[in-house]
């Protein structure tokens, strides 16, 4: 893992949000997730969004207007827009208003809660260090992912009277380094370690540190790990940690995606420590979770369960298809429900937890439910691009509640939209203390729309194979949706055919006695069907208009209108549409003439090159000759030296023969003076031998 520097950084990913021009973030169903798919229409598309009022952002407005406020400009709080209430929103977060002003926060009651926690408290972990960690250099619009995220969810809580106030709060502490080991390498604590040494660096484009973000990382491990702890033991009920950096794209060696460490792997190995057999994470964030994905994918004892978008991969981080089940015997442990389109409400969330998630997680049994709780797929956020509401959030926390005693803990991961972001995480932290979700019933009977009964068939098909459980549920949604494609094409149309040259609403026909319903079958001749629902409709128009019209009443028309209202939209949009396909035909018809010339230039550089190509050939054949000439040269010049050295050694070895001879002869005549010499010697030696033996015996005889 490398940390780049800040001056060979770039700017924030564009892989993980589209940032158009005027700095307006531009991924909807029509994108797909594709930042260039969208490039051609930014500027509109940018004029469209600065025109928005304080309406389209009141469903984050609890509180009652008391004042009309169709002249009051507003912008959405996030990244990409300027908020000119923000001050407001971060002293009472999804509880502020343009009209209250900034006195600081409202004071609470103490209705419960304070230094001792309880069996029946909801736990907070939050540390004011963590806010420490923010990108270095300060930029007119900053990182999506920057300390007042905290800020709002906090300023809400306290306004709400949450916290502080009946919860009770976990003092932070930094998690050790051999914690953190149990998740990622040595070298990628290390290497995030490293960053406490600079004032900026980056690990990607996108995942940023300065001097704190270490430690802001560290605490947000140690209070997700404290948690687990006291949530499992049954200090308290449940929890709800207030953290950042994120930590759900965070690997086993990698730091991505804003995340350094993984915070819920961190909480799930810390729950095991603590005698928790299975761990079950939900992951509802709107990107996939491949870092808790990649810890876990090998493990039975901890199933993940990831809901998010992913568009066939294009979506980052771009892991998380249906088919990623888990390997090497944990096959079936890993659950993916990857959306097909953004849009993803409420009502696909609750469907998607009612035949996917539970029946699935029941049949795990988990000891301990941990949430990776992410509020990037919110109505409003600019990143996730989908509908999900406080209440919707709430109701899937419910439902996870009942799972294992409530034994519950909620990390904070994305969302970066301040108002609809504190707004969720405020209902959130209020299902835990009791509270129940709000709008249940016409959530959980909202029928899904067809992408998200498509991806839950998808899902139950791949997965039943692993928990048979999901066999019977699967055969009956099947049977609905072959009943609602049967039903759906026996349904008269209402036909609105739109010329192709067509300029404006004149060249439009519509059937006036078709019934009311809105099934649209947009056409013009050479293209087939453009459109077959209402909602794409009209976020075409609002796509391709290239001016609004002051004088026209934009205001919804009744319903008896609204057809005609729509196909006046398509008229228009087709008619832009065609000027900008003729003016691509003239460019497209230059560009091939520039084509053939240049297919001319080609084949006569062809030609030049082949014959350059056989003069390479002759010049390689001559060299190749004059070379071997050369060798041949020096070859016979060899030869003639080693002849030479031959006879030189003939000679010589005449010469050593006669030596050898001479040698051998004189050596036969010293061997034979030698032997004669020894014979005489040896006759001296007998003849005095003799001499002594006869005078020892004359010696005797004297003595006798």
């Amino acid at each position: 893992m490398v940390v780049e520097s800040l001056e060979s950084s770039c700017e924030v990913s564009k892989r993980k949000h589209g940032d158009s021009g005027d700095g307006i973030i531009l991924l909807d169903e029509f994108s797909n997730g594709d930042v260039n798919s969208v490039s051609s229409v930014s500027s509109k598309r940018a004029k469209v969004s600065r025109e928005m009022t304080f309406q389209e952002d009141s469903d984050w407005e609890p509180m009652q207007q008391t004042k009309p406020v169709e002249s009051v400009k507003w912008f959405c709080v996030n990244c990409t827009m300027p908020n000119p209430a923000q001050g407001v929103i971060l002293s009472h977060g999804c509880f502020a208003s343009l009209f209250c002003k900034d006195n600081g926060l409202t004071q609470v009651e103490e209705k419960r809660g304070g230094s001792s926690p309880s069996t029946s408290s909801t736990a907070v972990g939050f540390d004011e260090r963590m806010l420490l960690h923010s990108e270095f250099e300060v930029k007119e619009l900053p990182h999506v992912e920057r300390p007042d995220r905290l800020r709002a969810i906090a300023a809400s809580l306290a306004t709400a009277g949450v916290f502080p106030g009946r919860s009770f709060p976990i003092h932070a502490r930094e998690i050790t380094k051999q914690e953190l080991q149990m998740v990622h390498t040595s070298e990628h604590v290390d290497a995030v370690g490293t960053t406490s040494q600079l004032q900026h660096s980056y690990f990607t484009s996108d995942t940023y540190a300065n001097e704190y973000s270490a430690r802001a990382a560290r605490l947000a491990a140690g209070l997700c790990a404290d948690l687990a702890k006291e949530i499992f033991s049954g200090r308290v009920k449940n929890g709800f940690a207030l953290v950042r950096p994120p930590g759900h794209h965070a690997g086993i060696k990698d730091a991505m995606g804003f995340c350094l460490h993984n915070n819920a792997a961190v909480a799930a190995l810390v729950a095991q420590a603590a005698g928790a057999r299975k761990v079950l994470i939900v992951d509802w964030d709107v990107h996939h979770g491949n870092g808790t994905q990649e810890i876990f994918e090998k493990n039975k004892s901890v199933m993940y369960i990831s809901l998010h978008r992913h568009e066939g991969g294009k979506f980052y981080p771009g892991t998380g298809a249906a088919n990623e089940v888990g390997t090497y015997g944990a096959e079936g442990y890993c659950v993916n429900v990857p959306w097909s389109c953004s849009g993803v409400g409420d009502r696909d969330y609750i469907y998607a937890f009612q035949h996917v998630v539970l029946p699935i997680a029941s049949a795990f049994s988990p000891d301990f439910v941990i949430v990776s709780a992410g509020f990037d797929a919110a109505k409003g956020d600019p990143l996730g691009c989908c509908k999900v509401t406080p209440a919707g959030y709430s109701r899937m926390t419910q439902m996870l509640g009942d799972l294992c005693g409530g034994k519950m803990l909620v990390i904070l991961e994305g969302g970066y939209n301040l108002r609809s972001m504190s707004s969720s995480a405020t209902a959130v932290i209020k299902v835990l203390m009791g509270e129940n979700a709000e709008n249940d019933l016409p959530i959980a009977t909202a029928p899904p729309s067809r992408a998200c009964l498509r991806t839950v068939l998808d899902v139950m098909n791949i997965q039943m194979k692993f928990w048979p459980s999901l066999a019977t549920s699967y055969s009956k949604l099947l049977s609905e949706w072959e009943a609602s494609r049967l039903e759906k094409r026996a349904e008269p149309r209402r036909e609105a055919v739109v010329t192709q040259g067509a300029v404006d609403a004149e060249a439009v026909v519509v059937d006036e006695a078709a019934p009311s319903e809105f099934a649209f079958n947009f056409s013009y001749s050479g293209d087939g069907s453009l459109l077959d629902d209402k909602e794409a409709c009209g976020e075409l128009f609002r796509l391709f208009r290239l001016e609004p019209d002051p004088s026209r009443d934009l205001s919804p028309p009744d319903e008896t209108n609204l057809y005609n209202e729509y196909a006046l939209s398509v008229a228009r949009s087709i008619a832009s549409v065609n000027a900008m396909v003729a003016e691509y035909e003239n460019a497209l018809r230059t560009a091939r003439a520039d084509l053939e010339e240049q297919k001319k230039e080609l084949e006569e550089m062809a030609l030049l090159r082949r014959e350059l190509e056989e003069e390479r050939a002759k010049v390689r054949a001559m060299r190749l000759e004059k070379k071997r000439m050369k060798e041949a040269k020096v070859l016979k010049s060899e030869v003639k030296r080693l002849r030479k050295s031959r006879t030189d050694c003939v000679a010589r070895e005449k010469m050593y023969n006669e030596l050898v001879a001479k040698s051998a002869s004189c050596f036969e005549k010293m061997r034979k003076s030698i032997v004669l010499e020894l014979n005489q010697v040896s006759g001296i030696l007998s003849a005095d031998r003799e001499t002594l033996a006869d005078s020892n015996d004359d010696d005797d005889e004297h003595e006798i």
